[in-house]
């Protein structure tokens, strides 16, 4: 494949690590704009190589899944069409993001390196939101005047903050701008601190990218914040530790007062474990929670060792509906007699859907690989930033964001791979693809 071919590709690529809101169609499944350029790359590679590669392990754990889900089906614990959607679409990004890897030789350091670009003019586009926000110019924080943009919502910090946007740029919501953007506030809080510029040349794009991120206001992004603490590299450690004994308490306590809605899901998170029905779970974010919890649960202990298969947890959902209300987990309905809903189609955290769907089984291989392929912060080496960046992502999906191939989360799959490969000096372990 042409060198200049693989540059645009490239560009396209890491792009759906961030254009996961760009819906070209929602019926009869959503298909967004980044699955277009997915499906050009792997036609034009295609074009040039008589057959494809990709790492064996991940067919061999696919084709596990996937029989175990077929039997699912077959017990009536879930749909085909559900289960192609799942299927397709992990073995369809696993091989693109594969490929994209392969044709670059490897070179990941420049594929994250796109990836911060790309990430700078994001965080970019929400400084202007805010900026936009603040002087009344609406077109410039609120994108719904984009036609591909159909779910995108925006909204107020609140509190002493009202005056304040919640800043999400072109994602959906803000906690998915603080899950995609995860790995570039990691590597742009290192060259902050290290006084390098390993990856973005100018300096004050890394100071670009963390006000962004700061600004999102989002509940994630301070997670995210704290474990890039937890994981600097600490020459000094008793030093360091005071200091973050210090911190951490300060700026948790100004974070739950300055924040209503952060303290919200603070204190109906208090209350639920105080007092655990629904009712006490005051914040919809909660809810979700706990409603799609109780689901996992009782899809679990129904299929422990293979969960109820991939992409099932909707058909869990009505099935397990009424013995959540009746425990008190769901509420029954609304008013005007509609069911509360919420992340029904993927649980809203990839923990719980792998507990629903892939059971003991999917459990162990994830929490296996994001363990077992994370390079140590020792120093400041561009492959330990990579790997630890990616490894807050993983974090953060296990807890907020569910889907199996959104938003690009096989590219970091692969880059966090051979980042421990390289590292380590071990053979990438692929099937090679023949030139035409």
């Amino acid at each position: 494949m042409p060198s200049r071919m693989i540059t645009v590709f490239n560009y396209l690529l890491v792009f759906n690590v961030f254009g996961g809101a760009f819906t070209l169609f929602r019926y009869p499944f959503e298909f967004n704009l980044g699955y277009l350029f997915i499906i050009f790359f792997l036609v034009a590679y295609l074009r040039f190589y008589r057959s494809l590669c990709i790492n064996l392990s991940f067919i061999f754990i696919l084709i596990i899944l996937t029989i175990s889900s077929l039997f699912n089906v077959y017990l009536g614990n879930n749909t085909i069409f559900l289960l192609a959607k799942q299927i397709s679409g992990i073995l369809i990004t696993g091989i693109a993001y594969y490929i994209l890897v392969k044709i670059n030789n490897y070179e990941i350091d420049n594929l994250f390196k796109i990836y911060l670009q790309i990430a700078f003019i994001v965080a970019a586009i929400g400084i202007f939101q805010q900026f936009s926000f603040l002087v009344g110019f609406k077109a410039g924080y609120d994108f719904k005047w984009i036609p591909m943009l159909v779910k995108w919502e925006c909204g107020h910090a609140g509190g002493a903050l009202s005056k304040l946007l919640r800043i999400n740029s072109i994602f959906m919501e803000p906690a998915h701008f603080a899950i995609s953007m995860a790995p570039a506030f990691f590597a742009s809080f290192l060259a902050i601190i290290k006084k390098s510029n390993l990856f973005l040349k100018a300096r004050w794009a890394n100071f670009v990218i963390i006000i962004s991120y700061i600004l999102t206001f989002s509940i994630i992004a301070y997670a995210a914040i704290l474990i890039s603490l937890l994981l600097f590299p600490r020459p000094k450690k008793k030093r360091y530790l005071l200091i973050l004994a210090v911190t951490i308490p300060v700026l948790s306590f100004a974070v739950y007062n300055l924040i209503p809605d952060i303290r919200m899901r603070i204190n109906g998170t208090i209350a639920f474990f105080s007092h655990p029905s629904v009712s006490h779970a005051t914040h919809m974010s909660v809810y979700a929670v706990v409603s799609n919890a109780f689901i996992a649960f009782n899809s679990f202990i129904n299929n422990f060792l293979f969960g109820m298969g991939l992409g099932s947890h909707p058909v869990s959902y009505d099935k397990f509906f009424n013995l959540g209300v009746s425990r008190g987990f769901l509420y029954p309905t609304l008013p005007v007699g509609q069911t509360i809903e919420v992340c029904k189609g993927d649980s809203g955290s990839l923990f719980l859907r792998l507990v629903s769907e892939t059971g003991i089984f999917g459990i162990i291989i994830v929490f296996f690989f994001i363990f077992r392929f994370r390079l140590k912060m020792d120093n400041n080496h561009k492959l330990q930033i990579i790997s630890n960046g990616i490894f807050i992502l993983f974090i953060l999906y296990l807890l907020r964001q569910a889907h199996y191939f959104y938003n690009g989360l096989f590219f970091f799959v692969w880059v966090y791979y051979f980042a421990y490969k390289i590292h380590n000096k071990t053979g990438p372990g692929i099937l090679v693809a023949k030139k035409s």
